[in-house]
């Protein structure tokens, strides 16, 4: 898939080297992320979302805590600029993380749907213009 296709709404998500930041840790990060919002997917598509969605929020959070450690503290390594912009980011999505499983545990319906939305609009958006400006700045630095 060229990476100046845009992709649409019901398009399922998948990693490709548009994604890629040049820093093989972070993209191995990201590619797991994506595999399991794919899931999430799939699981819509043939109805059994509801099935998996609490295993899914988990893996969710249990990758996001995971990344956003490794990205942190590589951005205290080397100075990163845009270090609390990019941690406050981060923080964001966990807050929304957190009220998706609320309103899954509080029953709330179409929480399937909605999370699956959610997550490939913000992986879209912060992979493709926040994490791209910090994987060019480890790049300049020497780091890949």
């Amino acid at each position: 898939m060229s990476a100046s296709r845009v992709k649409s709404r019901d398009e399922p998500i998948r990693w490709d080297q548009s994604y890629s930041v040049n820093v093989a840790e972070l993209d191995l990060q990201h590619e797991q992320l994506f595999r399991t919002v794919a899931e999430l997917d799939y699981a819509l598509r043939i109805g059994s979302a509801d099935n998996i969605i609490n295993e899914i929020i988990g893996k969710v959070v249990a990758h996001t805590i995971e990344h956003f450690a490794t990205e942190e503290a590589l951005m205290q390594k080397t100075g990163f600029p845009g270090l609390a912009a990019h941690c406050h980011e981060h923080l964001v999505l966990s807050q929304q993380l957190t009220q998706f499983n609320l309103s899954y545990l509080a029953g709330r319906p179409g929480i399937p749907a909605a999370l699956l939305d959610f997550l490939r609009t913000w992986l879209r958006e912060h992979i493709l213009k926040s994490d791209k400006r910090f994987g060019e700045f480890l790049n300049a630095r020497g780091v890949s």
